[in-house]
């Protein structure tokens, strides 16, 4: 490629990039009036508290046990504070008044508490901590483009199920001792330096320059609830708690630069990236993904609404400026994953062995509720379509 590309990110469904931060309980408070969580600055609250309220917020805060994070919602729950507002689930208030309003003392009050304050965890997606504003790493964006590069590489090569060239003949016939096998020889990592044909030094991704992208505009995020569904109809719902997590909301519209560089003679690179394969490789692998999802969506009653909004804004220049992909976490397996090439574990029920697919078997889909009685209006994580803007 001559000169960067500069490239803008049109967040398709809810995405969110972990940072391994959350929301603390000194920090936020949820305004059930404006329905939204307010994030605040613990040193400018305690300021405009009153000396009594300090000298009882000082001591709640002293306190060493799980009660005390119970007592500090309870303080500030009835505060006016001012801070930045952050949209939510609509179950998120009654689970906040749920957790505040937890018996701080009796008989097991401490092993419920943690319980509550476990599935009360907030985490939040990339964000600048000089703003607050979210953002969308290189580094995620990259391994979407490199997954789906390497998947064109193994279609055209016509490499399948790869391990069997690594096994010896009639060696691990258990599926799980072929699972253990590749995890524990590296064997994902090995395929793409055959692939790509280098490794470290001499690996063609090296030249391919991804900055982070920052926010354009007035980008809101939103905290949701990550549910867990299976994809074919059933009487049994699908195995792993909700998780609650602050997602960069649809619509929202990041920008950054995407530069393929060429190697030098010298530079041991065998097979350089060209940025017209490596551009048509993105829409190859990921259009067919959100088809396959899409045929899923409809038959557990979700929708289509992540087809649908790429159609209406994105229809006739997909194939051309504009590159569809996946990022951050939930994406699910076949999106981080090379083609032809997966060897997935699904766990069953209690006792009885793993099965291992070339797909997952349930979907993870954002939701108002933490058990959400109808599928429909759940939307699945993590679309986002990159448009070429000169």
């Amino acid at each position: 490629m001559e000169k960067p590309l500069k490239v803008r990110l049109h967040i398709i469904s809810p995405v969110h990039i972990g940072c391994d931060d959350v929301y603390e309980p000194t920090s936020f408070v949820i305004d059930e009036k404006k329905q939204k969580l307010i994030e605040f600055d613990s040193m400018e609250f305690i300021k405009f508290l009153s000396a009594e309220e300090r000298q009882k917020f000082t001591a709640i805060c002293m306190q060493d046990n799980i009660a005390s994070i119970v007592s500090i919602y309870k303080f500030i729950s009835g505060k006016q504070v001012k801070g930045r507002e952050v949209e939510i689930a609509k179950e998120l208030i009654s689970h906040y008044k749920k957790v505040r309003d937890l018996p701080t003392y009796g008989k097991d009050s401490e092993k419920k508490i943690r319980q509550e304050l476990n599935q009360f965890t907030i985490s939040r997606t990339a964000y600048n901590p000089h703003n607050n504003l979210p953002y969308i790493p290189g580094s995620s964006l990259k391994g979407s483009l490199r997954t789906a590069y390497l998947s064109k590489l193994a279609r055209e090569g016509k490499i399948k199920d790869c391990w069997n060239k690594y096994l010896q003949q009639n060696e691990l016939n258990p599926d799980f001792k072929k699972y253990d096998f590749i995890g524990k020889k590296k064997v994902a990592k090995r395929l793409e330096t055959d692939l790509l044909q280098g490794d470290f030094s001499t690996d063609p991704f090296r030249m391919v320059k991804v900055s982070d992208f920052l926010p354009v505009g007035d980008v809101k995020t939103k905290i949701v609830y990550a549910v867990n569904k299976k994809k074919k109809t059933s009487k049994f719902e699908a195995r792993g708690p909700f998780q609650i997590l602050e997602t960069v909301k649809e619509g929202s519209v990041f920008e950054g630069i995407i530069n393929i560089q060429q190697p030098e003679q010298k530079s041991g690179i065998q097979e350089p990236i060209q940025a017209k394969e490596f551009l048509k490789s993105i829409n190859d692998f990921y259009i067919p993904a959100v088809n396959e999802e899409n045929k899923i969506t409809r038959e557990i009653n979700a929708g289509s609404v992540v087809v649908s909004r790429i159609n209406e804004k994105f229809k006739g220049i997909l194939e051309q400026t504009a590159f569809l992909l996946r990022i951050g976490r939930h994406s699910g397996a076949e999106a981080v994953t090379i083609e032809g090439n997966r060897y997935i574990k699904i766990m069953q029920g209690k006792g009885q062995p793993p099965k291992f697919f070339d797909h997952t078997t349930t979907i993870w889909l954002a939701s108002e509720t933490s058990k959400p009685n109808t599928n429909n209006g759940l939307s699945p994580f993590g679309w986002a379509v990159v448009e070429a803007v000169d």
